[in-house]
């Protein structure tokens, strides 16, 4: 079962992979035949091939990312908020997001599912 200080080195690790654009360290944290769901209600993705695709596209404009909040650990899931600002300087936007990863006995992320909508996209504070 992973603990919380991996649980954090993961989280903290998507979210600087996020502002890198590095979709291959963002990859590395899931599963091969992981699955994700972002946001919750919209086409869940399964696969490393569909993760690529999908990352490919989401850390397109990213700026800014950093927790917002302490992450959750139960049993072998996390909760975490943070928050991500992208678009162009200028045209930023701002999206909280509450993000849930549940691991597999590897430590692998097996599961994703980003809790967010349009309540949660703003302008730049």
């Amino acid at each position: 079962m992973i603990n919380y200080e991996q649980a954090l080195r993961v989280c903290e690790t998507y979210i600087q992979s996020l502002v890198t654009n590095d979709v291959d360290a963002i990859l590395d944290l899931y599963a091969d035949d992981a699955t994700v769901e972002d946001p919750v209600g919209s086409e869940a993705r399964s696969g490393q091939d569909a993760l690529r695709s999908f990352y490919a596209g989401a850390v397109t404009g990213v700026m800014a990312a950093s927790l917002t909040g302490e992450p959750r650990l139960a049993g072998n899931e996390v909760a975490f908020p943070f928050q991500v600002i992208a678009g162009q300087p200028g045209e930023e936007i701002q999206i909280n997001i509450i993000d849930v990863f549940r691991f597999n006995a590897e430590g692998k992320v097996d599961l994703m599912r980003a809790f967010w909508g349009s309540d949660n996209v703003g302008g730049k504070a």
